[in-house]
């Protein structure tokens, strides 16, 4: 007997986000709870204990949805579905390359229309980075490194191009090839930084998700997109903590 397999619902992977949201809410409360924090509760007041909890609630659902997904639709292990392979002399170097040209480059790029009209607008930008490195002072420096260069990395690229995107190339199969793989990227960029809920850094937030999404794309694996991804944030770490 031939098992049929099928890819996911577009629907599942903005339901696995909504669920992951919901989750790192609830982590967060217990985590507030736990360690008896007082006071407003914003990204910038965290503690890296409360970033983990937070975190944590987002990846447990990124990997599980995904993991789910790949059992219920495909019929695939879920190392299979995600393309979770490397190939270190290749995946290493392409991925620093493309993660430091997106932080330094294309980002940038992307904002120098915005700056030209009000030069304030860099400082905006980077709040939310800087929030977040300004978690790790008193210690907790190397936490915040772990989430923002190894955990978010991991596991948004198994959810995002690994879940996102096979929805879609899978969705889209009978669609002209070049048009299937527009579409199915910009999609999954468009999910990405929709999740970050950073109307400022939206446009470089898409335009990074797009490189994440091609990487994936052109390779079939993981270990690209991973690289780049963890070299962009790490790019931007080094830049916060020392921005001599």
């Amino acid at each position: 007997m031939v098992t049929r397999t099928r890819p996911a619902p577009l629907w599942f992977p903005p339901v696995v986000l909504g669920l992951a949201l919901i989750s790192s809410t609830i982590f967060l409360s217990i985590g507030i709870s736990v360690s008896h924090f007082t006071g407003p509760v914003s990204l910038s007041r965290l503690t890296p204990f409360l970033l983990v909890m937070d975190e944590i609630g987002l990846w447990i659902f990124f990997v599980g949805g995904t993991a789910m997904a790949a059992r219920m639709y495909w019929k695939q292990p879920f190392f299979t579905l995600i393309g979770w392979h490397f190939r270190p002399l290749v995946d290493v170097p392409v991925g620093v390359v493309a993660g430091v040209v997106s932080q330094l480059v294309i980002v940038p790029l992307l904002y120098l229309p915005y700056e030209a009209i009000n030069p304030a607008v860099s400082k905006s930008l980077s709040k939310p980075a800087q929030s977040i490195v300004g978690i790790g002072h008193g210690g907790g420096l190397w936490i915040v490194a772990f989430v923002l260069v190894i955990g978010a990395p991991v596991c948004e690229e198994i959810f995002f191009r690994g879940l996102t995107l096979a929805v879609l190339r899978d969705r889209l199969s009978g669609w002209v090839p070049w048009l299937r793989a527009l579409v199915s990227i910009l999609g999954s960029a468009l999910l990405f930084a929709l999740a970050h809920f950073e109307p400022l850094q939206f446009l470089g937030l898409l335009a990074v998700g797009c490189v994440l999404a091609g990487l994936m794309w052109r390779t079939g694996r993981l270990g690209t997109s991973i690289v780049a991804h963890a070299t962009f944030n790490l790019v931007a770490l080094l830049v916060l903590v020392h921005p001599q």
